[in-house]
């Protein structure tokens, strides 16, 4: 009776093991995670410094709503550089110079809804407004069950004497939005003049 108590009392090599292993094996995770983000964090660092070499002024990533012959959703990242903005998505570069552009405003979707848009003519009034990036979140159902914040960047510029509309959706909160916005408030010198 002795030696069984003495034989329990004793640590068992496999039950500690097990414990150790998963431990080292959550150490050299939580290692190699720091040491992606870093690698990540000066490529980041390394790609905006070759931007601004580049000329580029301010960079953000958004998702494509409308206005650019791609599908929806499509991932873009704009870059604004004095004379111009350029919208590239995959291997797919659309420049829009910006003495045409007249507006770039950040609108909530609820802000498109509720300000501009009727209960009745969701579709049609946010078409008024912001073309057929308007009528696509304006026509959207009413009931929400969705809590997260959706901030659009719409750009609106001319062409042909025609007004036409660039809209880009950003799934968080995005202080490039309001980056873009205010560079494009603060260098804005002339006014557009449009023949009814």
């Amino acid at each position: 009776m002795n030696k069984l108590l003495t034989s329990s009392a004793e640590p068992n090599l496999g039950e500690i093991l097990p414990p150790v292993i998963i431990v080292v094996i959550l150490i050299a995770l939580i290692i190699l995670s720091i040491v992606n983000i870093a690698k990540s964090s000066k490529a980041k660092k390394a790609r905006l410094s070759a931007l601004k070499a580049d000329g580029v002024t301010i960079a953000g990533d958004f998702f494509h709503v409308n206005g650019l012959p791609i599908a929806e959703g499509t991932f873009c990242q704009l870059l604004s550089y004095p004379d111009r903005y350029d919208f590239v998505s995959g291997k797919m570069k659309f420049s829009l110079e910006k003495e045409k552009v007249t507006d770039v405003c950040c609108k909530t979707e609820t802000e498109i809804q509720q300000q501009y848009v009727s209960s009745i003519g969701g579709a049609v009034g946010g078409a008024v407004l912001f073309g057929p990036i308007g009528a696509m979140i304006g026509g959207r159902a009413k009931k929400k069950t969705d809590k997260t914040m959706h901030l659009y960047l719409i750009i609106t510029y001319m062409s042909d004497n025609e007004v036409k509309y660039i809209g880009f959706e950003s799934k968080s909160v995005s202080s490039k939005i309001n980056k873009i916005v205010a560079e494009f408030n603060e260098n804005r010198t002339t006014t557009t003049n449009v023949k009814l």
